[in-house]
């Protein structure tokens, strides 16, 4: 990978965190060379608290200054490697982007989280998934089907608004499998997004399957159990 920015560029990522994955996949969007540093966050290297004040990842440190959040991140790549952009030339263009971009943080992502955290009780779950399901058709009928005529958000090419939410939807098929969530069957422009942005490098270079994601949930799982267990020292 190249660009016309002579720089260096360092990535910070766990190999799980969807928020890195986005990141990733606008590195190689961009055709960025960049250095990859995989952190395990349960043994987080005592270095690691030094380079990031959250000790969290993603973590961009571009010649040695450093930038944090993955929204954050990616906007802030898009504008010091401005080829091929990521945002429409137009401000409401961009402020489009921004909004949607937003709603993956603040509508999308708490009613996935909800869908799998409660999972388990079975007054709730009802409930989680119909939720779930007002919100991707939000998207799809006020977003998607409002803003282009597709492949993308945007229209012909991906913007940061498709990489926001691309992880995230590959992780769908985990909450079909755990939560018995179902795509909503009036969701098929949607269902093309996910299918035009599944085909690009940038994703199939970083996506994981099914089995892996199930696994990570699994010691997700275990991890939690067992510091129950120290809490209520059982």
């Amino acid at each position: 990978m190249h660009n016309t920015v002579m720089s260096r560029v360092d990535l910070f990522s766990y190999e799980a965190c969807p928020f890195a994955q986005r990141t990733r996949m606008v590195l190689i969007e961009k055709g960025i060379e960049f250095e990859l540093t995989e952190i395990d966050l349960d043994a987080r290297p005592s270095w690691f608290r030094e380079v990031s004040p959250y000790g969290k990842v993603p973590l961009l440190r571009h010649d040695g200054r450093v930038v944090y959040e993955s929204a954050i991140i990616n906007q802030y790549l898009d504008e010091v490697f401005p080829e091929p952009p990521l945002m429409p030339v137009d401000a409401y263009g961009r402020a489009q982007v921004r909004t949607w971009m937003d709603y993956c943080e603040t509508r999308y992502l708490p009613a996935a989280h909800r869908v799998m955290a409660e999972r388990d009780q079975p007054g709730r779950l009802a409930e989680n998934r119909a939720k779930l399901a007002e919100v991707m058709r939000f998207m799809e009928h006020e977003g998607l089907r409002k803003l282009s005529d597709g492949p993308y958000w945007m229209g012909a090419t991906p913007t940061l608004v498709d990489l926001q939410f691309a992880p995230f939807l590959e992780r769908f098929a985990v909450y079909e499998e755990l939560a018995g969530v179902e795509w909503p069957e009036d969701c098929e422009r949607l269902r093309r997004w996910y299918e035009a942005i599944g085909r690009r490098r940038s994703f199939v270079e970083t996506r994981h399957t099914l089995d892996f994601h199930l696994e990570m949930q699994r010691r997700l799982a275990a991890r939690r159990a067992a510091a129950a267990a120290r809490a209520t020292g059982t």
